[in-house]
């Protein structure tokens, strides 16, 4: 009776020692899971604050540790950025301005749909390129999200026509 227990008892101690590692190293795992998705939502927040010139507040994301705590704060920048979004977006249905997301002021989401529209940005200018004369250009086919972006007007064309749809005066 006695050999049982102690055979017993060393099965149930190898069990336990061989649980251990496995029971550790699946923990490790999700910690680096939840590091990962940390670090992408904080990227996240990084390339909303640089796409649209936001200032970014880490205070209270280091004293609870959560991504949502950061706060982006809007620039004159930010504002000339989406003024010039909205305005393109007037001009040219097919671009999509996200009023809502900007009145709420959910500027991760406002930043993924201004990177989103820049496949409709493209469209746009192909399209009215494909109007001008032999020889003539709009610019470049990212002319049209440099401008909205940076404010930028990189050809004499292009300049016209966002006269023509009202964008600029």
């Amino acid at each position: 009776m006695k050999k049982r227990k102690w055979k017993l008892l060393i099965i149930l101690s190898i069990v336990f020692v061989g649980a251990l590692p496995l029971w550790y190293w699946n923990y490790q795992e999700k910690e680096r899971v939840q590091l990962r998705d940390e670090e992408r939502e904080l990227r996240l927040y990084i390339r909303t604050a640089d796409t649209l010139r936001m200032e970014i507040d880490y205070r209270n994301y280091e004293k609870t540790g959560t991504v949502k705590d950061i706060v982006l704060t809007p620039t004159i920048e930010t504002e000339r950025t989406i003024e010039r979004w909205e305005a393109v977006s007037q001009a040219f249905p097919s671009i999509k301005f996200p009023q809502e997301e900007v009145e709420e002021g959910d500027w991760v989401q406002v930043c993924q749909r201004l990177l989103g529209s820049e496949g409709e940005m493209r469209e746009v200018v192909v399209s009215l390129a494909s109007e001008l004369p032999e020889g003539e250009t709009m610019g470049g086919v990212e002319s049209l999200n440099i401008y909205v972006q940076n404010g930028v007007i990189q050809e004499g064309n292009f300049e016209e026509m966002l006269k023509e749809k009202g964008v600029i005066k």
